[in-house]
């Protein structure tokens, strides 16, 4: 009943599409690599609205399928298999409004999952609640999206709404259940002036996460860890504690230059602050942790056919752990906190993006680096690392209503510099060899090939398109990873 649902809110989305895109100049518009020197700026629902000229919408299933030798990061597995159920669409409603959206439906199962047992753990880490068993897990999402924009005389002004909602479980032990939901709002206004778009954008988001662990023979219970960073943990509240619930959200700024022409200087600068706060739910109530996330964003360059631009990017995670007291009853007091951990990631990159008629091609260059520390006992790792890609893309038409899109991606991200601090003499075997694995990879190589296929078939009103993705990751630490895309669809 709950996937029919889902399945009528698709058609439904799908039936506001009442325009036929035009084959050869809209595929190219909404798909080529041009389009990814605005992505930013999209951001903001009053610029996302006069990002393309042309209706485009599409229906379509996909599954994308990943394979790891040895996993790269335990917490997210050694693979997976995730089909899913997508409508996208963009509707020029007239020359002064414009309306999209978006829907999704995905159930998949991501493999041998290892030291997590929460949703979301790139969103929390280091924040989670882990086991040294792990498994299998179930992958379950729901994605409703909405935007509306709005033009009148110099004055754009824009609104999108989205909503995600994850449900991850296992049914073996250790049975994890992560049910997870997020509610974003976004607001945006721009005003033209001396030939250019000058916008400003407020994002607003609020999250909530239930997360248990259950055993249905006591005979294998192992300990849950509430992991606090760096191979850490919050000793007195792990072992028997399975139950938390995580609450935050947070705000950001958006802040943009766009020329009116597409064809001159841009520039996009995001301000984010955001908190998630972690409970323990079994038997009481009790804080444990807060995660704080400081951000700052930037773009800025020459868009035209040949675009030039640079990007930076800048995160602070800093996290607090409260200190409770002890008590005879249910009730603990909270003496304070203690900043015990921090991360800092930097992304600098370079990128020239040149678009002709039939093909176009992309490079970048930058620099990475993360750096994290625990406080006490000190802990440290470090990590940088230099990258440059290349990506071509071509379009063919071997027939007047075939189109042909091949992409071929080429990169490398080569180690710099490294260091790992950690007291190995009071730490578990498990915890020892977790602590090596994770700075084996964070330190290592990577070398990346991609390559992309879509047909597109264009009948009267409607077109039929296929896609497909085969990957290939070569890792110095002496692992690869295999990875592939498949979808079928429509076109309107």
């Amino acid at each position: 009943m709950r996937n029919r649902h889902i399945i009528t809110a698709l058609l439904m989305l799908v039936s506001l599409t009442s325009h036929a895109a035009d084959t050869d100049s809209t595929l190219v518009e909404h798909t080529g690599l041009w389009q990814r020197v605005g992505e930013l700026s999209c951001q903001n629902p009053a610029l996302h609205g006069i990002a393309y000229r042309t209706t485009f919408s599409q229906l379509y299933l996909q599954a994308d399928w990943q394979h790891q030798s040895l996993a790269f990061i335990p917490e997210k597995g050694d693979g997976y298999l995730l089909p899913a159920a997508h409508v996208d669409t963009y509707l020029r409603l007239n020359d002064h409004s414009t309306a999209w959206g978006h829907a999704s439906y995905m159930n998949g199962q991501q493999r041998h999952i290892r030291w997590n047992s929460t949703s979301d753990y790139d969103l929390l880490e280091p924040y989670i609640l882990a086991d040294t068993v792990g498994g299998d897990t179930q992958h379950e999402r729901y994605v409703f999206e909405g935007g509306y924009a709005l033009h009148m005389d110099s004055w754009l002004i824009g609104a999108e709404m989205l909503f995600r909602a994850d449900h991850e479980y296992r049914d073996i032990d250790p049975r994890m259940r992560g049910i997870a939901n997020e509610l974003i709002l976004r607001l945006g206004a721009s005003r033209q002036w001396c030939h250019y778009h000058w916008a400003f954008g407020f994002e607003g988001s609020v999250y909530k996460q239930r997360n248990t662990v259950e055993f249905y023979r006591e005979l294998g219970v192992v300990p849950e860890y509430q992991m606090t960073g760096l191979g850490t943990d919050y000793a007195r509240f792990s072992g028997d504690k399975r139950a938390l619930q995580y609450n935050g959200g947070g705000i950001r700024l958006l802040f943009d230059v766009t020329p009116q022409q597409k064809d001159d200087f841009f520039a996009h600068l995001a301000l984010g602050e955001s908190r998630y706060h972690r409970m323990v739910t079994e038997n009481y109530i009790l804080p444990l942790t807060d995660l704080y996330t400081h951000s700052i964003e930037g773009r800025a360059g020459l868009m035209g056919p040949l675009s030039v631009y640079a990007d930076i990017s800048y995160t602070k995670r800093s996290g607090d752990e409260h200190i409770i007291g002890t008590s005879a009853t249910t009730s603990f007091p909270d003496l304070g906190v203690l900043t015990m951990y921090k991360n800092h990631r930097v992304n600098t990159s370079l990128t020239t993006i040149y678009a002709a008629t039939h093909w176009q091609i992309e490079t970048r260059v930058g620099y990475q680096s993360d750096r994290q520390t625990y406080a006490y006992p000190e802990r440290c790792m470090n990590s940088t690392h230099a990258f440059v890609e290349l990506t071509g893309m071509t379009f063919h038409k071997p027939t007047n209503q075939m189109l042909l899109t091949c992409v071929l991606t080429v990169a490398h991200r080569h180690g710099l510099s490294s260091d790992l601090t950690m007291p190995f003499a009071n730490m578990s075997s498990a915890f020892i060899e977790k602590a090596r694995h994770t700075y084996a990879f964070a330190k290592a190589d990577y070398t990346d090939l991609l390559a992309h296929l879509r047909c597109d078939y264009q009948l009267k009103d409607y077109g039929l398109f296929a896609s497909m993705n085969a990957g290939y990751t070569t890792c110095s630490a002496d692992a690869h990873q295999l990875s592939g895309h498949l979808s079928i669809g429509i076109t309107f």
